[in-house]
């Protein structure tokens, strides 16, 4: 695998980092006003560096489906570890997910998996073709 493969792969995840950011921010102020962007604002460089962290950690780690040695079930586990791990990490440490209550600690959790299921689908075989085709033509 190229370095420059491995390059589009990240910042193939830093942008769907950085567009999940926006449309949460844009989701949450419509919602719940400027008071939801409050912390994010306060806090802007640290948030931002979060969302292209998890970007890195769930987007980027699809790469692993260009490993045709890897069967579907490992690359699935490998890909579901890498970004759920970094997800929660950033969404633990910059405060995403309130540590007071276990039980709105605990939807959140069972609200990311659910997110990362339904959106695998989505960025399965047909969105994986299209980028592969996209990165291939780039090379």
């Amino acid at each position: 695998m190229s370095v420059k493969k491995v390059i589009n792969y990240l910042f193939l995840g830093i942008s769907w980092g950085c567009t999940f950011f926006v449309f949460t921010c844009l989701i949450g102020y419509l919602i719940s006003g400027p008071a939801f962007l409050a912390p994010i604002v306060n806090n802007f460089p640290r948030q931002a560096l979060g969302a292209v962290f998890v970007g890195i950690a769930c987007g980027s780690t699809s790469i692993v489906y260009r490993i045709d040695r890897l069967s579907l079930g490992i690359q699935i586990l490998i890909h579901f570890t890498l970004g759920m791990s970094g997800y929660f990490l950033a969404a633990f440490y910059l405060g995403w997910i309130p540590l007071e209550n276990k039980w709105y600690m605990m939807t959140f959790i069972i609200l990311g998996v659910l997110i990362f299921t339904a959106i695998w689908p989505m960025s399965g075989k047909e969105l994986r073709t299209a980028v592969w085709v996209t990165l291939a033509r780039s090379e």
